[in-house]
């Protein structure tokens, strides 16, 4: 791989550590339906869009609801508990990596699971939406991670071949996604993730700090020649 020429990031988890708050709000909405979604199933959803949860976990629970009327009321009531309630704090260094990959001419995205309007209000309240071309939903993509749909659009909107763009994944609904477009990618780990999960991940990192622009070059051009996943921790 040439020196990559665009980064293209998860939002939750990866930009910011907010899924806590989904899986709280998720927990709640599961409680109002009066289902208990057991925690290994939660997790399976970890990266994914609303339609492809809901559409599993009717195939799981007797629920009288439509996947319409229930993204409906996840939308409404997800939209409500981030706009009044949730506090979103930026993962460490990604402030830094974003301003290091602006400044070096890399384009940026986002490819996210999440609605529109919940990235809106995240990316404006953390004060980083001007750093990205552009910004893509799975709604938008027509298809949920672990597709491809969603990284695919992600580096047409930016004018990027895929196999030259860099993906930042924390989930292995994500890292599917990614290298089922033809993107290295780069898992960042988080306690709640076991490193099992990644595995299917070129490089796993734990933190942000001290990764810049030359850093990014080493991994995407070390990703081609496929070291050994047991050599590509950080």
């Amino acid at each position: 791989m040439k020196n990559p020429e665009a980064v293209i990031f998860d939002m939750d988890g990866v930009l910011v550590d907010s899924e806590p708050i989904h899986c709280e709000i998720e927990r709640r909405l599961f409680s109002k339906l009066g289902i208990a979604v057991p925690e290994e199933t939660h997790r399976s959803y970890l990266g994914t869009a609303t339609d492809f949860m809901y559409t599993d976990i009717k195939t799981r629970f007797d629920i009288s609801f439509t996947i319409s009327e229930l993204m409906e009321i996840d939308e409404a009531f997800r939209c409500d508990y981030f706009d009044r309630t949730a506090v979103f704090i930026l993962n460490e260094g990604v402030l830094d990596l974003l301003k290091e990959i602006k400044l070096a001419g890399l384009k940026l995205a986002v490819a996210t699971s999440s609605s529109p309007e919940l990235v809106k209000i995240v990316l404006n309240r953390c004060e980083i939406a001007s750093f990205f071309d552009a910004v893509v939903t799975a709604s938008e993509a027509g298809k949920s991670k672990p597709e491809a749909d969603v990284y695919l659009l992600a580096a047409h909107k930016i004018g990027v071949e895929p196999a030259n763009c860099i993906v930042f994944e924390d989930s292995p609904n994500g890292i599917s996604a990614a290298k089922g477009a033809g993107m290295p990618c780069i898992a960042f780990q988080t306690d709640s993730v076991g490193i099992k999960e990644l595995s299917k991940a070129d490089f796993v990192v734990r933190t942000f700090r001290g990764i810049g622009f030359d850093r990014l070059i080493e991994i995407a051009q070390t990703s081609a020649i496929e070291l050994s996943k047991s050599q590509n921790h950080l």
